[in-house]
């Protein structure tokens, strides 16, 4: 197995992870409970920072080698690339939205789920379309020697969260992870 899938694979389990514990913070923000305003704020930032500028990179670089591969066809999944800038546009509004609560402009408790949950299961959805529909076609189309490329050019590419640096950056999304209380 390609270290590039095995890595994309376990960040999607990561990311599905993250979005469980968001899901579980706009349920109490449903039922007009308080949720755990930092920890929503660490995974919008952990959103804006990870999946971009180092999952869909790692993606995109498979995807290009597919089309090249393919004489520049549309793959039947689609274009992982637009997939990718509706993601960006889908969590850009949700950052915004809670960015809007933070700083207690009048948002409507509705409107802000309906926003949550949108990127949530948008987020849900397209991790799943890569697992069952792109993930198995890069694997069918790509040769051995152009799997050894993409590792060699991804390998370093990790996590934040299995960084030191992360870890603090992220510390209260990391103590939820592992079950810890936030504080």
């Amino acid at each position: 197995m390609p270290v590039a899938i095995d890595a994309i694979r376990k960040e999607h389990v990561t990311m599905a992870r993250i979005l469980g514990l968001l899901e579980d913070q706009i349920d109490l923000f449903e039922r007009a409970e308080r949720p755990d305003y930092e920890l929503i704020k660490e995974i919008v930032e952990y959103f804006r920072t990870f999946p971009d500028l180092y999952h869909h990179p790692k993606e995109n670089l498979i995807y290009r080698k597919m089309v090249k591969s393919a004489g520049g066809e549309e793959m039947q999944f689609g274009d992982l690339e637009a997939q990718h800038e509706d993601v960006a546009v889908r969590l850009d509004l949700f950052a915004r939205a809670v960015v809007n609560f933070m700083l207690e402009v009048e948002v409507r408790r509705d409107a802000f789920v309906g926003v949550a949950r949108d990127f949530i299961n948008g987020e849900r959805k397209h991790m799943a379309g890569e697992e069952s529909h792109f993930l198995p076609a890069a694997l069918e189309a790509l040769t051995d020697d152009e799997w050894v490329e993409i590792d060699r050019r991804v390998e370093n590419i990790s996590d934040p969260l299995e960084t030191s640096a992360g870890i603090a950056k992220f510390s209260i999304l990391v103590r939820r992870m592992s079950g810890l209380p936030a504080r």
